[in-house]
């Protein structure tokens, strides 16, 4: 289990949550029979498809498949690492960290004060900008509305030198803080504001604390735009202005990259839902993963200039490592002189209409590498050969990677051998331990099995030596193998613990495949079945009887196998006299079993 938190602390946070109440908490649930109901968060859907199971303690979206526990869902929900879901959720359940753990995570102690600075930094140049006349002239001048302006919170500081630092000194913060917060700067022996004379816009992390700021300049003195440095609470190459923002509306169909903090707050006023921005950086690979997990489909807004293109090309790069199939990024280059506030201004369905003629990614991939090439020779056909291979080798493995390996080969008339990603080096090393290569699982027999022991986990301790010696014959065993010795030295433990026990495991992705098969024909008790211990009874019976199945076919099926083998030797006639032996007994193990089969049956 990942982050050094003990598994018993993570049992114990569990059973002390409700699935029901922590996604409820953050999406409306309508009651289905004993589960929940919602439109799914992940993905835009109009007919809900996303159910909670109080039983299971699970969450499963049949629409775009995310499912996982109570602490799944926050990182998901909340866009939050796991140490810091266990940190929120604990708090929610009364719980304490274990004292290491908390050791481990001082530094949030410490970015408290920074934070709570930040905080009244924002509200004082909030306050601050309605008695100025020159900041509000130029924010109505830019066409900021009021719901704009209180929803980005968007504030003025004062062309002084210590008017924050008076301010936050009157209400106990010590210099230091405000230094290490990126709100004071020092020169000589004395401090002063960072920022004056600026509009403030205010930088939001996930979850809505502000971390940051970004301040554009009332006059000609100093750069137009100014950010706050790095601190200890904000690293500028993870942050997107306007992520916080997006994500307080349902699940955005779409994200718009652009460059400035105005660009985000005009799109957003003209009601094109979700723009978010860099803030000044080059685009980073930690915007991208977090771009993605706010959106499957992202346009992003460059000037149609140099300067733009080569940021595009920069963006793209960062891209090709996270598509997924089913995830759309496009390009859009604006006229030159023109950027997206200045757009929407003069005609939001201008912009809307430039929108729909976005570059796909797999367009200006070929189009930035053909250029300069003319494809009429072998040599500028393997120039593209040999510029494309290691791009395309980023992509994971999937339709849209082959869709794009084929192109390329089309385009050089041969076909170009990619080779393995380093993620897709870890998808093969997870199907070495058991995991299929496919996300639509085929259901042998020993994966069946599996998916039995990961919903419930007491069956495993009802397997014999010879159970466990048929299960390890089978190929591709190893992960099950180590799913029953898990399971047999925790016989009490529910799937929801048992998954979190796993997570990291190159097979938790599998895993959780598993979880949300449905292992029986019928379902298993509900929470007022429960109290019929006959009916109980007879579920637990009819799970014991499918798991001898199971074992039954797999020793079939290896049976089999190993009959059909001796048997081609025969015919060859190169089978040895302790060979042939082999195959009698081999022959009457196969007759006794379909025997014991039939009889069952009946």
């Amino acid at each position: 289990m990942g982050q050094h938190i003990p598994e018993n602390f993570i049992d114990e946070l569990i059973d002390r949550l409700d699935i029901v109440d922590v996604v409820s908490a953050r999406l409306p649930l309508q009651r289905a029979g004993h589960e929940y109901r919602a439109c799914c968060p992940f993905h835009d859907e109009k007919t809900p498809s996303f159910t909670v199971s109080p039983q299971k303690q699970f969450y499963h979206c049949f629409g775009c498949g995310k499912h996982g526990s109570a602490i799944g869902f926050v990182m998901d929900f909340d866009g939050l690492e796991f140490i810091d879901a266990v940190t929120d959720l604990a708090r929610t359940a009364g719980l304490e960290l274990p004292q290491g753990v908390a050791a481990e995570h001082a530094q949030a102690d410490r970015s408290k004060p920074l934070l709570a600075a930040l905080q009244q930094a924002a509200e004082f140049y909030a306050g601050q900008l309605s008695g100025h006349r020159p900041a509000t002239d130029y924010l109505q001048q830019r066409g900021l509305s009021e719901d704009s302006i209180k929803r980005f919170q968007i504030g003025y500081a004062p062309d002084q030198w210590r008017s924050l630092h008076e301010h936050l000194s009157q209400r106990g913060f010590a210099d230091a803080v405000l230094v290490d917060a990126g709100l004071l700067v020092s020169k000589g022996d004395k401090l002063y504001d960072k920022f004056r004379h600026r509009i403030m816009f205010p930088i939001h992390d996930r979850r809505g604390r502000i971390i940051a700021f970004g301040g554009r300049a009332l006059d000609d003195k100093g750069p137009k735009y100014m950010n706050s440095p790095e601190t200890a609470v904000y690293h500028k190459g993870r942050e997107l202005f306007g992520l916080y923002q997006a994500r307080q509306r349902q699940r955005p169909e779409r994200l718009l990259l652009v460059e400035g903090y105005l660009d985000v707050i005009m799109l957003d006023q003209h009601g094109l839902q979700a723009p978010v921005a860099t803030s000044g950086t080059a685009t980073t690979d930690a915007q991208v993963r977090s771009l993605f997990q706010t959106s499957d489909q992202v346009v992003c807004c460059f000037d149609g200039d140099r300067a733009g293109r080569d940021a595009a090309w920069k963006a793209l790069q960062h891209m090709l490592p996270h598509m997924q199939d089913g995830r759309q990024v496009s390009f859009l280059f604006l006229p030159e002189g023109e950027d997206p506030d200045s757009m929407v201004r003069k005609s939001a369905q201008q912009f809307k209409d430039l929108l729909q003629a976005a570059v796909p990614l797999s367009e200006l991939l070929f189009r930035e590498l053909e250029k300069d090439l003319q494809l009429d020779s072998a040599e500028s056909r393997a120039a593209l050969a040999k510029k494309a291979r290691p791009l395309l080798q980023q992509l994971p493995e999937g339709v849209y990677r082959e869709m794009l390996s084929q192109q390329l080969d089309d385009k050089t008339s041969h076909r170009i051998k990619l080779g393995s990603s380093p993620a897709n080096r870890t998808q093969a090393a997870s199907r070495r331990a058991g995991e299929p290569a496919a996300a639509a699982v085929v259901r042998t027999p020993l994966r069946h099995l599996a998916a039995m022991l990961v919903q419930q986990p007491w069956l495993a301790a009802g397997l014999s030596e010879t159970d466990q010696q048929i299960v390890a014959a089978q190929k591709n065993a190893d992960i099950v193998m180590q799913l029953i010795d898990f399971c047999a030295h925790r016989p009490q433990i529910s799937m929801v613990k048992l998954m979190e026990h796993w997570r990291g495991h190159a097979a938790e992705a599998f895993l959780h495949e598993l979880a949300g098969w449905q292992v029986l024909a019928d379902t298993a008790p509900t929470d007022d079945r429960q109290r019929d211990e006959n009916h109980r009874h007879e579920y637990e019976q009819k799970l014991r009887t499918t798991v001898a199945d199971l074992l039954m076919r797999m020793q079939s099926d290896q049976l089999s196998a190993r009959i059909r083998m001796l048997t081609t030797a025969q015919q060859q006639g190169v089978l040895s006299a302790h060979q042939k032996q082999e195959l009698r007994r081999l022959l009457m193990d196969k007759q006794q079993l379909q025997s014991q089969q039939r009889s069952e049956q009946h």
